[in-house]
């Protein structure tokens, strides 16, 4: 019921308010409060009565909702979704058509990163949403994510910060902005620069701003490898590995030959079909090996084109 509540307040043109956070606990914390009151010891029942603790019990706590499940994501995900089309005038899943009550869910599993986090005036910008391509990208987790200051995004660096702050600045003034690239960092340090970068204001029904989100379509790694939206991984990391060698390609073409021999050999004398479970899933794997030996068979041809 609450979840239809927030949703009417929506529909309303109302932005569900959030919970302010306390001076003595962490903000990431206070998204998140839990009151407990202690229990009179023995519960109030017979000693060893040996009742089983219910769902939702201290000894048994109800299993958080995937992210995309929860009230106020669904929320946030609403405005950042209306806010993108609002500003760019672009649908954030491009030609795709999206039902309604599939678009958390699929903007949870977008091949591009979505990052949000929440404006408020005196208090430092702090992440709120984060999809799983950008939990993958940042190397970090939902719960290390959210609540943390966007700033840790990026280096320390002054001239870093620097850029950040001018691109969120312009974006605020203009509503958004398309032609930003920089350099960020994941939770474990790995440094990467991202393209094809929208940075938008998100904003409630009322015009309130709540918020500013990036949907990052491309990135670029250290070593040249590229990843994002449309990138053939698998092509990706060959290209920036540089040409393979004879042994590499015959190793990759020996391995889709075993491969391939292996589901023979699984049809013809264990009876199976394409449709079963195990043979289903050794195929898979031969897809995935002819996909690595034509990229390595792309990188080798590419590299003869150039010399």
């Amino acid at each position: 019921m609450a979840a239809i509540a927030r949703a009417a307040a929506f529909v309303a043109g109302c932005r569900p308010p959030r919970q302010a956070p306390s001076s003595s606990s962490s903000p990431a914390a206070a998204r998140r409060q839990l009151v407990v009151v202690a229990a009179k010891k023995g519960g109030g029942g017979k000693k060893g009565s040996g009742q089983k603790k219910g769902p939702g019990s201290l000894m048994n706590p109800p299993k958080p909702a995937e992210p995309w499940l929860q009230t106020q994501v669904i929320m946030d995900n609403l405005l950042l979704i209306e806010s993108h089309f609002r500003k760019t005038g672009r649908p954030i899943f491009g030609d795709t058509e999206v039902e309604i009550e599939d678009l958390t869910k699929t903007l949870w599993d977008a091949p591009f990163a979505v990052l949000m986090h929440e404006v408020e005036e005196g208090q430092p910008n702090r992440f709120c949403y984060g999809n799983q391509q950008a939990l993958d990208l940042f190397e970090c987790t939902w719960e290390e994510l959210i609540g943390t200051e966007s700033t840790q995004s990026a280096e320390d660096a002054a001239d870093v910060q620097e850029d950040r702050a001018a691109a969120l600045a312009r974006a605020k003034e203009q509503g958004f902005i398309d032609d930003y690239t920089g350099w960020r960092k994941s939770f474990k340090g790995t440094r990467f620069q991202i393209g094809r970068t929208t940075l938008f204001n998100v904003e409630a029904p009322s015009g309130e701003l709540v918020g500013q989100a990036v949907t990052i379509r491309e990135w670029t790694y250290e070593d040249g490898t590229k990843g994002g939206e449309g990138v053939d991984a698998a092509a990706a990391a060959a290209a920036a590995a540089g040409p393979p060698s004879p042994e590499q390609l015959a190793a990759a073409e020996a391995a889709v030959a075993d491969q391939g021999a292996l589901i023979r050999q699984m049809k013809e004398e264990q009876g199976l079909s394409n449709s079963s479970p195990e043979v289903a899933a050794e195929v898979e794997k031969l897809l995935g090996l002819k996909q690595q030996l034509q990229a390595l068979q792309d990188a080798a041809a590419a590299a003869e084109a150039a010399s």
